[in-house]
């Protein structure tokens, strides 16, 4: 009886983790999200130093908020997403506009890419 209570109480609190990691990356990726389509928009209007503050922003955000993704998330995600945060914030130096909103459009990819796959859904199960 003991394995039993034991096993669903593990059950219960893997749940709850799993939600509680969907809930946080959901909620980290819309705000990153948000701060993309920012600077998405400074850099088509050549606002080069909105821009690049930007880019530092959602660095540091990120830098912040992966500290917790990095728990629950592939680490090879999460290593592309930080090589075009190393990126972006170069082009936009450089006002180097082509490079900076491909790199905006691949950081935007990979950010619903990750929320994609933490989805509980038919295709993630199996």
């Amino acid at each position: 009886m003991k394995n039993v209570v034991f096993s669903i109480i593990i059950f219960i609190v893997m749940i709850f983790c799993m939600f509680f990691s969907i809930n946080y990356l959901s909620k980290t990726t819309t705000n990153l999200q948000t701060l993309n389509n920012e600077l998405e928009e400074y850099i088509k209007n050549d606002n080069w130093e909105k821009a690049y503050n930007a880019s530092l922003d959602i660095t540091k955000k990120w830098q912040d908020e992966s500290r917790v993704i990095k728990i629950f998330v592939n680490h090879q995600e999460i290593d592309n997403i930080e090589l075009e945060l190393w990126k972006i914030p170069q082009y936009v130096k450089e006002k180097t506009k082509d490079e900076a909103l491909a790199s905006v459009h691949v950081l935007k990819f990979l950010l619903l890419h990750i929320y994609d796959l933490e989805k509980v859904n038919i295709q993630n199960i199996f």
